[in-house]
């Protein structure tokens, strides 16, 4: 057997699968806390070590399929594991199984080349996890029109942003698409931001938080946005109290 491609890339490997290995015991150390789910520190590791062990494979055959066997073996084993057992009603399953997939493809990606994005994507895929908490507060939390405004901000963002031409246009190429729906996305996405920030810290700690992490975008589009929520504040009603003279 031709072990010649093995002694090429030890240097390469002797990093890729550790760092598989860390990648999933990082996640599995969160669901190993949770005793609903039925996966845990050592069952995380190894899909992660059978990610890249796949991945290096498929890389060296140039043969994605293995990849995809992979991938369907691990799906079948976690399902079978919770018909068997049943989910219970605090983790029907669906979580865990998603996390298992996830670190099987981080595994994967790491081999494939992906290493910095694939250690990023565990962080916040053990974030997500950990803060479910957290995060199912802020959503009952929202109201429509909150919604709406995430909403609103997204569709700015990534649909009428990406097709705005790039290219100058008028009089000495003065105005530039682009450039200007990218000032409208950084306005709204400020005043969204200070909303938030006002919503979840407080208007003690929020406003002065809107204007630091404003300032370091963009002074500018900071103050436009703290000037008009003072123009726009609305009027306090004033209690009209009863005369006291009788008629």
């Amino acid at each position: 057997m031709d072990w010649s491609w093995l002694q090429s890339q030890d240097a390469r490997l002797y990093v890729d699968f550790p760092t598989s290995i860390a990648i999933g015991l990082l996640i599995g150390l969160e669901r190993e806390r949770n005793p609903s789910a039925k996966a845990g520190l050592r069952t995380f590791a190894l899909v992660a070590l059978l990610g890249a062990i796949c991945g290096a494979l498929s890389d060296h055959l140039h043969s994605y399929w293995l990849l995809g066997v992979g991938l369907a073996m691990v799906g079948f084993m976690i399902i079978a594991a919770y018909l068997e057992d049943g989910g219970t009603e605090d983790d029907p399953g669906t979580t865990t199984m998603a996390a298992i997939l996830v670190c099987f493809s981080l595994g994967a990606a790491v081999t494939l080349g992906f290493l910095q994005i694939s250690v990023m994507l565990a962080i916040v895929t053990t974030a997500l996890l950990y803060f479910k908490t957290e995060l199912s507060r802020l959503a009952l939390g929202l109201e429509r029109r909150e919604l709406l405004s995430i909403l609103q901000f997204a569709a700015l963002t990534f649909i009428i942003l990406p097709i705005l031409p790039d290219r100058d246009f008028g009089p000495y190429g003065a105005l530039n698409p682009r450039n200007i729906w990218l000032m409208v996305v950084l306005i709204s996405g400020i005043s969204l931001t200070g909303y938030l920030a006002l919503r979840i810290v407080g208007q003690r700690h929020g406003v002065p938080l809107l204007g630091l992490l404003g300032g370091l975008v963009s002074s500018t589009a900071t103050t436009l946005v703290t000037s008009s929520a003072r123009n726009l504040r609305p009027f306090r009603k004033q209690r009209i109290r009863p005369s006291s003279r009788r008629p």
